[in-house]
């Protein structure tokens, strides 16, 4: 379980790209900080663009897509924050987007189960309406969002105690000797390097 999780979240991390992400990351930062900010005070936290019943649901989604179990997922990150920033931020081209999806993501649950919010649903069954969604423009944005939030360097507020790097496996460290990780710590004929035996 743990593997696919850190599977998923490094294949979905990867997809970003360096390019964007550089180009991007003064805004990416201060929504990350907005939702370190809004985890950790003790005033009730704000939102600039999503309101209520979207913030809820867009949270109880975002606790789905990186799930708590043993550990820390993307409601203890504050991830709905990252979302509400982001869309006043480097995401603000694609808000109104993002709101009419988020209607007709609503309507399907109406639809689908009257007279209950997504955010009340029972966790069986918000993940199979999310199922039934996953290649939807809606789940995209707020999975790429997710995920976003959750890998955000601690310094800029997000990814409150290394959660999502944790959750990934990576180590944060000036420099990294071999071997790197567990896929090629237990390599047979792994040889140290020895600067002074270079010639």
């Amino acid at each position: 379980m743990e593997f696919n999780r850190r599977s998923f979240i490094a294949t979905t991390a990867q997809t970003l790209g360096a390019g964007w992400l550089a180009l991007n990351w003064p805004a990416i930062a201060a929504a990350a900080d907005h939702a370190h900010l809004a985890r950790r005070s003790s005033k009730p936290p704000s939102l600039a663009i999503l309101n209520t019943e979207m913030a809820r649901d867009v949270d109880a989604m975002c606790a789905q897509i990186i799930p708590t179990d043993d550990t820390p997922g993307a409601r203890e990150a504050g991830a709905v924050y990252f979302v509400d920033r982001a869309l006043g931020g480097f995401y603000a081209a694609h808000r109104a987007e993002f709101t009419a999806d988020y209607a007709e993501f609503t309507a399907a649950v109406a639809k689908r189960f009257p007279g209950v919010r997504f955010a009340d649903l029972a966790a069986d069954r918000q993940i199979e309406h999310l199922q039934s969604v996953e290649e939807s423009r809606f789940f995209g944005s707020v999975r790429f969002l997710t995920i976003l939030g959750l890998l955000a360097l601690p310094r800029y507020g997000g990814n409150r105690d290394e959660i999502g790097w944790k959750l990934i496996g990576f180590n944060d460290a000036h420099a990294f000797n071999p071997p790197f990780g567990y896929y090629d710590r237990d390599y047979p004929g792994f040889v140290p390097y020895d600067a002074n035996s270079a010639s």
